[in-house]
């Protein structure tokens, strides 16, 4: 296909970025919703909602930063912890 797709999570071999890092949300953001022709990269905005495209957007704009802990216990299979209970007030 042409262009080639840039890996994501790892370095480009001419410099430090990884994947599309270095380009800004809204680009990545446009390219989620619409596709890439000719890349077998499909538009996701009949799939996604548009928060969740901003999500995959600004996921790919840190790539090159390590993963905040509460992502890693999500990639991990960890079940989020449970909400505080709060107990009711005697009237």
């Amino acid at each position: 296909m042409f262009p080639s797709a840039p890996p994501l999570w790892e370095k480009h071999s001419r410099n430090a970025v990884v994947g599309v890092s270095d380009d800004p949300p809204g680009e990545t953001y446009w390219k989620v919703a619409n596709g890439i022709r000719l890349t077998g990269m499909p538009a996701f905005k009949g799939v996604l909602s548009e928060t969740e495209m901003w999500q995959v957007s600004l996921l790919l704009a840190n790539a090159d930063k390590p993963l905040p802990p509460a992502a890693l216990v999500m990639l991990h299979g960890a079940p989020p912890a449970p909400a505080p209970v709060i107990p009711e007030k005697k009237k």
